[in-house]
């Protein structure tokens, strides 16, 4: 959509631009103890107006807990919101008020290992808190991100997320969306060859991305290959790595022993197949344990 084609009321839609502002006014204006129950108005009345998301929710809620009720879920859903809420919230203290946070760690030693890494690549989730995630590793290890993204359907809402990250990284988190294509492959293969850290949401497909099939919840469902590809081609492990929050202003980060998606006696497809579902493994763990902070508004598939 270019900017002609704007009128006011498309920055009200549930991912445009007007809710990422009024995230930022309510840090910068209102004191830290409205947040809570705004947060909790909002997830309320997203759960309404946000029919679609609801409705991934809902179904991806069913197959992570079987057997589940449907009216549970419909509370279930509100919480995610509530969750989705705080991320946002805290990405804008952190961004505007230089907030502090605790944190805590495990699997602590994958960690150093990426750290120390020349050249990886980070396999995560919409979980948690991504971007702040991204913001406090840069900060710790004092070195340069690249954060891969689906691209944000308000063109607005975009600009506001990159420069979002910039600010609060300082400039040591750069983005790449995943729609540039080719481009953007090549240009991904030569970062990681000379020794950049590349960051990458492998939990689901959007739009035309390259995918291969995973056994996930009992079920087949497609998840992006491109990370794999690149693991293999570049001969660079892959670190799942997960944010998630665990109290006010408090953060777990879990690190998983690294993946490999090196060839041996088999073709590169079986190497890649066989990383994915370590991946998917890792994935369906987390989530289960976690499923309240899985931002997975869109079904699987």
């Amino acid at each position: 959509m270019t900017s002609a084609d704007r009128r006011w009321w498309h920055g009200l839609a549930v991912r445009g631009i007007f809710w990422r502002k009024f995230v930022d006014w309510s840090v910068r204006v209102l004191p830290a103890f409205l947040h809570r129950p705004l947060i909790w108005i909002a997830a309320v009345l997203f759960f309404f107006v946000a029919s679609p998301a609801r409705k991934a929710l809902l179904r991806n809620l069913r197959a992570v807990l079987r057997g589940s009720w449907r009216v549970v879920n419909y509370f279930r859903v509100i919480r995610v919101f509530v969750n989705f809420g705080w991320s946002l919230t805290d990405v804008a203290a952190y961004r505007m008020k230089k907030a502090r946070f605790r944190y805590e760690l495990e699997g602590g030693r994958f960690l150093e290992q990426l750290g120390a890494a020349r050249g990886a690549i980070v396999l995560t989730a919409h979980m948690g808190n991504y971007d702040l995630g991204a913001a406090l590793f840069a900060e710790r290890f004092d070195r340069e991100i690249r954060l891969v993204r689906a691209p944000e359907p308000d063109a607005l809402a975009a600009q506001h997320v990159d420069l979002a990250l910039q600010q609060s990284s300082a400039g040591a988190v750069k983005v790449g969306y995943s729609d540039d294509g080719t481009s953007l492959a090549l240009d991904l293969l030569n970062g990681l060859r000379a020794g950049e850290i590349i960051s990458i949401q492998g939990d689901r497909v959007v739009g035309e991305v390259a995918r291969a099939p995973v056994k996930l919840f009992n079920r087949e469902v497609f998840l992006p290959n491109g990370p794999f590809v690149l693991s293999l081609i570049s001969e660079t492990p892959i670190y799942p790595l997960f944010i998630v929050r665990t109290g006010y202003r408090k953060y777990k980060i879990i690190a998983r022993q690294p993946i490999s998606s090196f060839r041996g006696t088999g073709s590169r497809d079986q190497a890649i197949a066989e990383a994915m579902q370590n991946w998917a493994r890792v994935l369906e763990e987390i989530v289960q344990s976690y499923w309240p902070q899985w931002f997975a508004f869109t079904p699987l598939r």
